[in-house]
């Protein structure tokens, strides 16, 4: 088990009487990067959020490094970095103040080497004086990343990471994905660039129509097919 950074058991929701998710059970060991697609409405966003313990499950159990969300939520929460769709930062602050705050929340030892290090990392370090607030779309993603990785948690999710990002940034955040697995850490992410996703993870899993219908390694995919097949395998829901 110790091998195990998430583990998913029979995890249901639904708003209303509209099912998001049935019955979804998995496991993404450490050293792992799970690339999670569907289309639009297919129950990608709400998964994140649940193992994120944004949403309750009505059913189901979510367990990160051996610790029960429900039982131990703060224990479990600190093994975790997110990345979402807002960056989560404070535009008034200024980058440094920004990952200072978080490193601070967080309890990080030594942390003006932590941020010194992640800023240099994610590309950002001559930034660290500018407000949150006038950064361009690219360089809050690599902020909102920095922030993500400031209190070094073992997993790290993302949903749709590389939207709007050019091409030299979608690079930059491959990089540190794959530095983030190659240290033990576990990734999980959703994203509807396939070609980029299945470039930095090593497992696929397609949700279509609030069930898991689809599993497997990168290294048994035909990328060049991928994207046009999830979309078969979802049976062209919209």
């Amino acid at each position: 088990m110790n091998d195990i950074a998430i583990h998913i058991d029979s995890v249901s929701k639904a708003f209303g009487a509209r099912p998001v998710l049935k019955d979804i059970s998995f496991t993404v060991c450490n050293r792992q990067s799970v690339l999670l697609c569907g289309v639009n409405g297919a129950g990608k966003s709400t998964l994140i959020n649940i193992i994120s313990g944004l949403l309750q499950p009505d059913r189901g159990s979510v367990g990160l490094l051996g610790c029960n969300i429900d039982k131990y939520p703060q224990r479990a929460k600190c093994q975790l970095g997110v990345i979402l769709h807002k960056p989560m930062v404070y535009p008034e602050l200024t980058v440094t103040e920004n990952l200072s705050f978080f490193a601070n929340l967080y309890g990080v030892n030594k942390s003006r080497d932590r941020i010194n290090e992640l800023l240099e990392e994610v590309g950002i370090w001559p930034y660290r004086y500018d407000r949150a607030g006038i950064l361009s779309h690219g360089l809050l993603q690599r902020l909102a990343i920095a922030r993500a990785l400031v209190h070094r948690p073992g997993i790290l999710l993302a949903d749709e990471p590389f939207a709007g990002l050019d091409i030299e940034a979608c690079e930059h955040l491959i990089s540190i994905l794959n530095n983030f697995v190659d240290n033990s850490g576990a990734v999980f992410m959703t994203s509807h660039n396939t070609h980029i996703g299945l470039r930095c993870c090593s497992r696929a899993m397609v949700l279509n129509k609030a069930k898991l219908i689809f599993d497997a390694d990168v290294d048994d995919i035909d990328a060049d097919c991928f994207s046009k097949d999830f979309v078969s395998y979802a049976g062209g829901a919209g």
